[in-house]
């Protein structure tokens, strides 16, 4: 497994382009940290934390370009909605779930 801090730098790297354009471009922000066990931790900033359709952008968009880089094992949102919820919404878009929610 790639260790921690390039699997960070790599993550950090996938969302620059389409996804820190379309957040920026609807006032917010988007930072992620990778742990050492490859859970990628995403928070959204800006007018984008409080957006009703961040869950969307989530599971549509910046869920499935993590989940590309290498070392990235799952993904997450900080200050989101309940696990229960992103599961339903992964499961709309085809990605994969987390064991136990289900």
């Amino acid at each position: 497994m790639a260790s921690r801090k390039k699997t960070a730098r790599a993550a950090d790297r996938a969302l620059d382009g389409k996804v820190r354009q379309l957040v920026e471009a609807h006032g917010g922000g988007v930072t992620v940290d990778v742990g050492d066990d490859g859970d990628a931790h995403v928070t959204f900033h800006g007018r984008c934390a409080a957006c009703p359709s961040a869950p969307v952008t989530m599971g549509s968009l910046v869920t499935p370009t993590l989940l590309q880089v290498e070392g990235v094992r799952s993904v997450s949102r900080r200050g989101g909605v309940s696990r229960f919820a992103e599961a339903r919404i992964a499961a709309m878009f085809g990605l994969p779930t987390p064991e136990g929610d289900r």
